[in-house]
């Protein structure tokens, strides 16, 4: 719910003009991106995730002790990756073209779920697994192939969770 306050100051300061440009688009996907790796929304997502996935992992106990640590490396990378405005999922398409238009509050709203809406696409979840189980996570883990066991349970399972909550994790 902060998450959805933080972005309507934003877009209620840009929606006085009610002209949407690269700069406003950037600002909300940027503050989205601060907001899921801040420290509280690190914690409601650890929170999350230690009841929805932890108990259906096939070893729990472990889930719960390696999740939290685990979950706060992966959400450094992950967030930030996917809520980037240069990408072109993002605000690239807008900026490019150097466009203004003008946007209502439902069409922001509507554009923010499309954002939660193609995270949780089977194509995009196997992106971010693919990612994720690279040299710019996994690579980086000292045991580099569980790691990228863990991930490929772990983002198809998290992900909806997440999202499930949405006042508490990324949705």
């Amino acid at each position: 719910m902060k998450l959805l306050i933080a972005l309507a100051t934003v877009l209620s300061i840009s929606a006085t003009s009610a002209e949407w440009t690269c700069d406003d688009c950037t600002a909300v996907v940027n503050s989205i991106a601060a907001y899921l790796t801040s420290e509280e929304s690190i914690a409601k997502q650890v929170d999350i995730l230690l009841a929805e996935v932890c108990p259906v992992s096939p070893a729990p106990e472990e889930c719960v002790d390696g999740l939290p640590a685990f979950w706060n490396r992966v959400a450094m990378v992950l967030w930030p990756g996917y809520y980037s405005a240069e990408e072109d999922w993002m605000c690239a398409p807008l900026c490019m073209a150097k466009a203004v238009r003008d946007i209502t509050c439902e069409e922001c709203f509507q554009g923010l779920q499309a954002g939660v809406d193609q995270l949780l696409l089977e194509e995009t979840i196997q992106a971010i697994v693919g990612a994720l189980s690279g040299d710019a996570f996994c690579g980086m883990e000292e045991d580099a192939e569980r790691c990228a066991q863990v991930i490929e349970t772990l983002i198809p399972q998290a992900l909806p969770a997440l999202t499930a909550n949405p006042d508490e994790g990324a949705g």
